[in-house]
């Protein structure tokens, strides 16, 4: 079955391409805000990881100091702003991907290629929208001060303009990549594992929680270890570090600033506490991807979450729209309560 098929099934046969969308839509956002919840002290502990130069990698050390420092409440630093965040997105991003799938099927088959890219544009339009969002939360999480995030947009508006709530814009239309790799890696997987259903006499076809949750951890983490690097140099960025690395063993005073993507890599590939000259390749790569572990255990299971909920989501969803639309609409598009009563809807 095709990928538009499936999410016909969760929407219902007979419903429309836009209809099946704002479902989808709804779903994805709901799914993501309440595994954004759940896996915040993850968040927390990747974050600090990311923003490091050295020092302790483990995750479950960097929690156990956030929780003797701050408490428990400093688990949950930045939830509201991180939840607001990941629902907007998710809901931009599965409504753009759905409609213009539903678009693009009519003309072409989706084929590998076909969707790789129909999820990029899709990445690009949700960044178009949520990067403020972004750039605050990150903000939020990496302030020492309890500052709330109002606050802290005045502060980035009074010092960098508009453009600071956009930093980082660029890398993140480079890495709507891993949204593309991830649905892709997904549905293609999710394909052959229906047809090989179908094959074997299932008249429904469909995956269970489980196997959503394994498939979506698998695509989830494929898409993070090729993109990581330049994850964490858009989130040190974001978080208003600067990037800097000595010349040399001898180099005294402040050292020598990195502007350019590649001298920001060079920089993000060395350690603060260790000398260049004692830092050998492997090390330097480590270093790129360091907080890898806790930024996989996070964004896997937030993944997995995500999309084991989203198709149980989406059929609680469906019916809760049919009815609303039952409750207030007739079958001719008029409203049925209030002082438009009576009255279509405007076209």
């Amino acid at each position: 079955p095709s990928q538009l098929t499936d999410r016909e099934a969760m929407g219902g046969r007979g419903d429309s391409a836009g209809f099946i969308a704002l479902v989808q839509a709804t779903a994805a956002a709901t799914g993501g805000v309440f595994a954004a919840f759940v896996l915040m002290p993850l968040e927390v502990a990747k974050m600090r990881i990311q923003l490091s130069h050295g020092g302790d990698l483990s995750t479950f050390g960097m929690l156990a100091g956030v929780l003797a420092e701050e408490g428990f409440a400093g688990l949950f630093k930045g939830c509201s702003a991180k939840c607001f965040e990941t629902g907007s997105k998710n809901f931009i991003h599965f409504y753009i991907y759905d409609v213009i799938s539903a678009v693009a099927k009519r003309r072409v088959d989706l084929t590998t290629g076909v969707k790789l890219l129909l999820g990029y544009l899709a990445g690009v339009g949700d960044t178009m929208f949520t990067m403020p969002l972004e750039v605050m939360a990150t903000k939020v999480l990496a302030e020492k001060s309890n500052d709330g995030m109002f606050v802290l947009v005045k502060r980035v508006l009074d010092k960098e303009g508009v453009g600071g709530l956009f930093k980082g814009f660029w890398y993140n239309i480079m890495l709507c990549v891993n949204p593309a790799i991830q649905n892709t890696c997904f549905d293609k997987v999710k394909d052959w594992i229906m047809k090989a259903q179908v094959k074997n006499g299932v008249k429904s076809p469909a995956l269970s929680a489980f196997q959503a949750f394994l498939l979506g951890a698998f695509a989830k983490a494929i898409a993070t270890i090729i993109t990581y690097p330049l994850v964490r140099l858009k989130t040190i960025l974001q978080a208003g570090q600067e990037l800097a690395r000595k010349v040399s063993e001898s180099s005294v005073g402040p050292p020598f600033q990195r502007t350019s993507s590649k001298e920001m890599l060079l920089a993000l590939a060395e350690r603060e506490d260790k000398l260049p000259a004692a830092q050998g390749p492997l090390q330097k790569v480590a270093e790129l991807y360091r907080g890898i572990g806790s930024a996989l255990m996070k964004s896997v299971l937030q993944a997995a979450f995500l999309y084991m909920t989203r198709d149980q989501v989406a059929g609680f969803v469906r019916t809760f729209f049919k009815l609303s639309a039952k409750a207030f609409f007739r079958k001719d598009g008029t409203v049925k309560l209030g002082v438009f009563s009576g009255r279509p809807l405007a076209s």
